[in-house]
């Protein structure tokens, strides 16, 4: 990794941290921000005490829960009524490599510990019930014709060469990418995340 993909690396790191907390801190700021916009207009109501402490504390506390009130009432009709969810989660798929074309770390893994040696094991399979098959065949005189499994072997063997190419590589490149799917592909550069 070359030092401006590590610099790029670390500034994201940071960024995807503080975006984070910024979440819940801008709505308590967004809130606080709008109780106190809101109160000049209100502080009339507040001019008594309450237990010896000013009202208007009460005033701006209430204007606060009301304007969080609003912001999850306009989130709930964002989401439930408007179900604009997803749409989001559709770009939010779409702009992350590791859900488009990458293998992330657990399933290159998986790929290779699981899946191909599983493939491997059903070649082996295939092609020692395709020598049962060519020996009934060569012995018995008879005109049965047995199931010529050569078409099965030879798309496992193509399917395990392309599968261990991309793990070799760490992304599925565009030309293996299915064309329906094309469209999401969205990156210049095919390579290693």
């Amino acid at each position: 990794m070359d030092d401006n993909e590590k610099i790029r690396n670390f500034v994201n790191m940071q960024y995807v941290k503080m975006k984070r907390m910024a979440a819940v801190g801008s709505l308590i700021l967004l809130a606080v921000n709008l109780s106190f916009t809101i109160y000049p207009y209100t502080a009339h109501r507040f001019n008594d005490y309450v237990f010896g402490i000013p009202s208007a504390w009460f005033g701006v506390t209430s204007i606060f829960f009301l304007v969080v009130f609003f912001i999850w009432l306009g989130s709930h009709i964002y989401t439930s009524t408007m179900e604009m969810y997803r749409s989001e989660k559709k770009a939010e798929i779409i702009l992350n490599p590791y859900q488009v074309y990458a293998f992330q770390p657990f399933w290159e893994m998986w790929w290779r510990d699981i899946y191909i040696p599983q493939m491997k094991s059903q070649l082996v399979t295939l092609k020692y019930l395709q020598s049962i098959e060519e020996k009934k065949n060569k012995e018995n005189c008879e005109t049965v014709q047995y199931y010529n499994l050569t078409n099965e072997i030879n798309y496992l063997e193509s399917e395990i060469k392309k599968v261990e190419c991309w793990l070799d590589l760490g992304y599925i490149p565009k030309e293996d990418f299915p064309k329906h799917l094309k469209k999401y592909y969205i990156t210049k550069k095919q390579r290693r995340l």
